[in-house]
C-alpha cells in the first residue's frame, strides 16, 4: 500500500473510533426519558435536561478520549433506554459510575455524533469519574 493511502486509511480508523459509542440494541423493557430544560439565571438559553424518576440530569461534559485510537466506547456502560419520541436518542449508564449520578446521551444516527454525559442536579457528593472532562458550563 502506498504511503498516502495508508496514512488516509489511519486517518479514517482514527475518526471513526475518535466518535464510536459502542452500537448496542435496546434493552427488552427500556426505560424512556424525557426532556426538559433548565433556566439559570443570566443565561439566554435554558440547558437541555434529561429526566426519569422524578430525577433531572443536566450537561456535563464529555468522555475523555483513550489510546491511540481515541476510544470512546470504552466508557459506554450497559444501554438503560431512550428519550421518549425517538428511539435513536439512547442513554447509557456510564461505566463504572452510579445512574443515580451520572448518564451518558448518544444519537445513534450513523454519523459522527459525540456522547455527551449528564449528572444528576443537586449531586453535590458525585466526584467526578476519571473518563469524563467537565464542559465547565455555568450550572456546575
Amino acid at each position: 500500500m502506498k504511503r498516502g493511502a495508508c496514512a488516509a486509511l489511519t486517518l479514517c480508523l482514527l475518526l471513526l473510533t475518535g466518535c464510536g459509542a459502542r452500537r448496542q440494541g435496546l434493552p427488552s423493557d427500556p426505560v424512556i426519558f424525557t426532556r426538559g430544560e433548565f433556566y439559570t439565571e443570566g443565561l439566554d438559553s435554558p440547558y437541555t435536561t434529561v429526566e426519569h424518576g422524578g430525577k433531572v440530569f443536566l450537561p456535563y461534559g464529555s468522555i475523555r478520549p483513550k489510546g491511540p485510537f481515541r476510544d470512546l466506547g470504552y466508557a459506554f456502560g450497559d444501554c438503560l433506554g431512550y428519550v421518549e419520541g425517538d428511539e435513536n436518542d439512547r442513554i447509557f449508564a456510564l461505566k463504572g459510575s452510579s445512574t443515580e449520578e451520572w448518564l451518558v446521551a448518544f444519537y445513534e444516527n450513523g454519523e459522527m455524533e459525540q456522547p455527551l454525559v449528564y449528572r444528576e442536579l443537586g449531586v453535590l457528593r458525585a466526584e467526578t469519574p476519571d473518563c469524563v472532562e467537565s464542559l465547565g458550563w455555568e450550572w456546575e
